[in-house]
């Protein structure tokens, strides 16, 4: 399983990465001004990944999470992923 594979993430669940990175950005933002740097630094890699995550839709290598591949049709027969000729 590679680490940096794409996961079939809907239009909500990227909205949601983004509205959590904002939250977390206000954290690190908050705490820069407060002077609390070991919070700061963490704070904003983790916003950047939020962030990273919300525009390519890359997953941390959860192996829970949903798979770009197509699933199986109700037949069971594999779907043609290659030209097909009629002649």
């Amino acid at each position: 399983m590679s680490l940096f594979r794409v996961c079939a993430i809907s239009r909500a669940e990227r909205v949601a990465r983004w509205v959590a990175a904002v939250f977390v950005a206000a954290v690190a933002g908050s705490a820069v001004t407060a002077g609390a740097w070991a919070l700061a630094v963490p704070a904003t890699i983790g916003a950047l990944g939020l962030v990273a995550m919300a525009i390519t839709g890359w997953c941390p290598g959860i192996p829970a999470s949903r798979s770009a591949d197509a699933a199986p049709n109700a037949l069971g027969i594999p779907e043609a992923r290659q030209s097909i000729d009629l002649d």
